[in-house]
């Protein structure tokens, strides 16, 4: 009785509506794509209000992708990859009696070519301007109108380090002083016009808000287009419009190899060659249509690798 109890619970919530962080939506730039974990989002976000600079986006992004790891270990890539495997190999033909996957023609995109990009275009062009100079001059505004208060000190050395002894009833500085310490005992404390702890955290926090509202702004800011230019980039690889179906005998050979499958015998050969070795048939005009629009920078993208 339990366990039919259990099998029930467990169809019920195997047809209940699956709550994810990630999800299947339809954006309307890249249509039908996996929705990006929130960090990515968030990032994209705060790039485009202009309240985070390039520095803190591109440390984020570090930080999500080693939390969540590649796209085709996300949960829901099981999910999405079956609205876009097809039901035969693209290179070779096999059908269904193959163990078919997803294959991107274009590899995920790296953050790090985005950056040496964009440092190389701006040290081309006109330097930015520097508003550090600017930022000094209104920080010292923001200090020199906080008006002091009157607080207790030291008679000796106007030291604010001094501690009203209760048993003594006077009061004793511990203000450094060379290689020791002032140890002067009063009676009644001095007066003198310094900052608060309140006052100083306040100013603290008015200096950074400045510098903040300089540095989102600026627009030497070259970090800031490389992650939008990668983030843009990204989203479109998660549309999973550059994949294709192919088996896995021919996922490994692009993936690992240099060589290709005869669609006739099978035979792994060289990918310049235009004629299978084995059997001597041409290779079909098509297909090597198909593999110029893979990346020249290496093979292309297995993202069923973790199934293998």
């Amino acid at each position: 009785m339990i366990k039919r109890e259990r099998a029930n619970d467990d169809k019920a919530r195997a047809s209940a509506p699956i709550s994810q962080p990630w999800l299947v939506v339809l954006d309307q730039r890249y249509g039908l794509m996996i929705e990006w974990p929130f960090e990515f989002q968030r990032v994209h976000d705060a790039l485009e209000r202009r309240t985070m600079t390039g520095q803190e986006a591109a440390r984020e992004i570090f930080v999500a992708r080693r939390k969540h790891g590649p796209p085709w270990h996300w949960k829901n890539w099981k999910r999405t990859r079956v609205q876009f495997l097809g039901s035969e190999c693209a290179t070779c033909g096999a059908d269904h009696e193959a163990v078919l996957v997803l294959q991107h023609t274009v590899r995920i995109p790296r953050v790090q070519p985005y950056l040496d990009k964009a440092k190389a275009e701006y040290a081309a062009r006109e330097p930015a301007h520097d508003y550090r100079a600017e930022l000094r001059e209104e920080c010292y505004a923001i200090r020199d109108a906080v008006v002091p208060e009157m607080r207790d000190c030291c008679p000796l050395c106007f030291s604010l380090s001094i501690q009203f002894r209760k048993k003594a009833g006077t009061w004793i500085c511990n203000s450094p002083v060379g290689r020791g310490y002032c140890g002067h005992v009063f009676d009644v404390p001095a007066k003198k016009e310094a900052l608060t702890a309140a006052q100083k955290r306040g100013i603290r926090a008015r200096k950074y808000m400045a510098w903040r509202e300089k540095a989102t702004n600026w627009d030497g800011d070259w970090k800031r287009g490389a992650i939008l230019a990668w983030l843009a980039d990204f989203r479109e690889y998660l549309s999973l419009k550059h994949t294709k179906t192919l088996c896995k005998r021919c996922a490994f050979l692009e993936d690992m190899t240099d060589l290709k499958p005869c669609p006739e015998c099978g035979f792994a050969f060289s990918r310049t060659e235009t004629a299978c070795p084995d059997c001597g048939r041409a290779v079909a005009e098509a297909q090597a249509e198909s593999e110029e629009g893979e990346t020249d920078d290496g093979p292309t993208q297995n993202d069923d690798a973790g199934n293998r």
